[in-house]
């Protein structure tokens, strides 16, 4: 063998590549790969496993690498017919110094795969009592010494107790997810030990069904003590955390809540943040927030409960266009809450090309998503503008949940002009007027525009009679569409018509685009 591959630096590099190049699902070729290396050299073995464990190395792997009479799997007891790991007797030291072996090597671990949000499937739940004797065995050191990522749900107490066992110096990445349906009297203090537990922390997430103000201010006070952090996602943040956060020179990523009534003495920076959400009550706290910032960020959404008219709107618009770097921004999503219900058709306001016009200045934007609780009135020579104005876009969303009673303004022209300007464009919803399609006899007037990269088209509420005509001119346009989406309801009696439109449309034009691929094969 190569004197080289003696070197650890090297023999680390190059298997780390076994798992880069690996494209197999699940990354099985590279485990048995690494699995092979630790067992047939001794040269290998430390390195091997090591890399093995980092990658792949979870707790539930390491309970099962001692003694099978020690542990049993259980799939009874659990819904979705995962494994249920518990313990068949009591642990011993020896058990102990075969699991802490592996448990070296572990440097990622989830017990949050419960969380239907993320629609994850757990594959093996641990139960409760087996990870309380693992973690009674060495109270002196945490149970993984060297994890740096962690992923967990707090329901009781004994999460708690657990997971404080389980956090360590170098830890880098914590995801907490309290499920707590009770008031749990350590979670305060257990919020506080963050800090001072994990310093080195970079990437903190905080999710909380309600949050209590005792625990808001504990998550404040911890989030001051943690000076590495690059990503933060949590709850309700007041002014003088975000004053701090905004002089943080390590943070890139930001998603919180704005306090109710918040007030702002200061600017703030935000000089490195890329990635910011906010969800606000109000809109005219997102306006204050924004029109105090200077940055290059690339991503930005701002969601609001509020039920706002096309003025604040469109102030929003003009400090996001004076407050962000106008060739930074890529990803721009703005959703506000719909009209109230009692809320009468010819009373919703309606906004014009002139108060969207600041966005127009971020050239470089490829995600825009707006849904503005407010009908968006658009006709072709605005879509030209938008067109000429994000010549990068792939994703286009303008109110894809709100009926708007006004008829749309925007013809099939329209609908070119976006095909024309926007090549990159994969995604578009709009709503259109068909009725030009409808009262042509041919197409010659459409010319040679066709687009090749179209994947889906959501049409929202847009009325058609014709479905044949439509469904021609959309295969014509856009030959490559596997998508056509709308909001049509058919249960509901004054929509089922369009949504039986819409239906044939769709099926007329998948047909369609078999017969050409058979005439092309």
């Amino acid at each position: 063998m190569a004197q080289c591959l003696y070197i650890s630096e090297i023999q680390l590099s190059v298997f780390y590549w076994i798992f880069v190049l690996d494209t197999s699902r699940g990354k099985h070729v590279s485990q048995a790969t690494l699995a092979a290396l630790a067992r047939t050299c001794r040269t290998f073995h430390d390195v091997a496993l090591d890399v093995l464990w980092q990658q792949f190395g979870t707790i539930a792997r390491a309970i099962q690498c001692m003694p099978h009479d020690l542990w049993g799997g259980d799939s009874s007891r659990s819904q979705s017919g995962c494994i249920h790991l518990k313990l068949h007797r009591n642990l011993t030291k020896d058990d102990w110094n075969i699991f802490h072996k592996y448990a070296l090597r572990i440097r990622h671990i989830s017990l949050a795969n419960q969380d239907i949000r993320r629609r994850k499937t757990l594959m093996v739940d641990i139960d409760d009592e087996l990870l309380v004797s693992l973690a009674s065995m060495d109270p002196i050191q945490p149970l993984l010494p060297n994890l740096t990522y962690l992923e967990w749900l707090i329901y009781d107490e004994g999460d708690l107790r657990l997971i404080s066992r389980i956090m360590t110096k170098s830890l880098t990445s914590l995801f907490l997810e309290v499920w707590a349906i009770s008031p749990l009297p350590s979670l305060q203090q257990f919020i506080s030990s963050i800090a001072p537990a994990c310093p080195s922390l970079r990437q903190l997430t905080v999710h909380s069904v309600a949050l209590s103000n005792h625990l808001r201010d504990s998550v404040s006070q911890t989030l001051c003590h943690l000076p590495h952090l690059t990503t933060l996602h949590c709850g309700v943040l007041d002014a003088q955390v975000l004053d701090h956060l905004s002089r943080l020179p390590s943070l890139v990523e930001l998603k919180f809540a704005l306090q109710p009534n918040i007030e702002f003495q200061n600017e703030l920076p935000f000089q490195h943040l890329q990635v910011l959400g906010v969800h606000a009550q109000n809109i005219t706290s997102a306006v204050d927030l924004v029109s105090r910032m200077r940055n290059n960020l690339t991503n930005l959404s701002i969601c609001s409960d509020d039920h706002t008219g096309t003025f604040v709107l469109a102030q929003l618009f003009r400090r996001l266009s004076t407050s962000v770097n106008h060739y930074s921004l890529r990803h721009l999503h703005i959703m506000v809450a719909e009209r109230p219900p009692h809320r009468m058709f010819d009373s919703i306001p309606v906004m014009k090309l002139e108060e969207l016009h600041p966005l127009l200045s971020f050239k470089r934007l490829t995600h825009v998503h707006l849904d503005v609780g407010c009908g968006i009135s658009l006709d072709d020579v605005a879509a030209l503008e938008l067109a000429q104005a994000w010549p990068d876009i792939v994703h286009l969303v303008l109110n894809k949940f709100l009926d708007n009673p006004l008829p749309s303004s925007m013809t099939p022209i329209g609908l070119m002009c976006f095909l024309k300007h926007c090549p990159n464009l994969t995604e578009l919803t709009l709503e259109i007027d068909f009725s030009l399609v409808e009262e042509q006899d041919d197409q010659s007037w459409v010319g040679d525009v066709t687009h090749q990269h179209l994947s889906t088209l959501d049409v929202t509420y847009s009325k058609i009679h014709d479905a044949a005509k439509v469904a021609a001119f959309l295969a014509g346009v856009i030959p490559r569409t596997a998508h056509i989406r709308y909001s049509w309801i058919h249960a509901l009696d004054d929509q089922r018509e369009y949504a039986e439109k819409w239906h044939e449309a769709s099926k007329l034009l998948h047909a369609e685009e078999e017969e050409q691929l058979l005439i092309t094969c």
